[in-house]
């Protein structure tokens, strides 16, 4: 059993699942109180649900004035937590497993073909996969858009300038929804692959121990295929040698 995951790594993971899903509730509740991009009379290219409310348990915050509170309440804790993650992996050099490496675009691709079943054996991979390496890249240069473009729809007087830059506030408000849509995307799939490939990877998020050997290259593991099954051995990795026949007539 290996330590994969530093304490502060698993504390401001489940501090940032938290604090996000209650940005996402209260965003949406919000949201609600004006379910539309254009203004009044005015047409919006890129939305065809305008006026079209959020499902209400997809919501957080009960009225429009509870669910601001609790999404500027949210804000602050994903913006300060983010901080820590970021200064941290910099600090402690974890930076080098996220970042994406020449050919990742190819290995990634070499993990579609391999999902797929196109491909018979899982491409090598360190501590992440290349789709992981660009998913964990991701997202939080997405988590700093919904943060720039939450400023300019908050303050778009004081800020004027930056909500200028984004369009203006229509665009402005559209650019944080779809920020949103995308880390819900990334969360929602990144959920999915943990239970479908990797569910040992839930110990170590929770406790940091990982067994390597339960890993999904060791388990040539793909969505809902060898999920549970035991590690391959190194005999049965080893290709089989015939055994040598005695010689013929007795001869030594």
């Amino acid at each position: 059993m290996e330590s994969r995951h530093h304490v502060v790594v698993r504390v401001t993971h489940w501090v940032n699942a938290l604090a996000l899903a209650v940005m996402i509730g209260s965003g949406l509740r919000i949201f609600n109180s004006y379910p539309a991009f254009a203004r009044q009379g005015e047409s919006f290219c890129c939305y065809p649900f305008a006026g079209h409310k959020i499902p209400g348990w997809l919501t957080f915050g009960g009225w429009l004035g509870g669910a601001r509170h609790w999404h500027f309440a949210a804000m602050w804790v994903l913006f300060l937590n983010g901080l820590v993650y970021l200064g941290f992996i910099y600090l402690h050099g974890e930076w080098r497993d996220l970042v994406p490496r020449k050919g990742v675009v190819a290995d990634s691709w070499q993990m579609v073909r391999f999902y797929l079943a196109i491909r018979r054996d899982h491409p090598h991979q360190g501590k992440h996969n290349a789709m992981q390496r660009m998913a964990y890249f991701t997202m939080p240069l997405v988590g700093a858009m919904a943060v720039v473009t939450g400023l300019a729809i908050w303050k778009p007087v004081q800020l004027a300038p930056l909500t200028g830059l984004l369009g203006g506030f229509v665009w402005a408000r559209f650019w944080h929804f779809l920020a949103m849509v995308i880390l819900v995307a990334l969360t929602l799939g990144h959920v999915f692959m943990v239970f479908a490939v990797d569910p040992y990877a839930l110990r170590a998020i929770v406790t940091g121990g990982y067994n390597e050997a339960r890993s999904p290259e060791r388990r040539n593991a793909r969505p809902f295929v060898n999920l549970f099954g035991p590690p391959p051995s190194l005999e049965a990795s080893r290709p089989q040698v015939p055994p040598q026949q005695p010689p013929q007539g007795g001869q030594p």
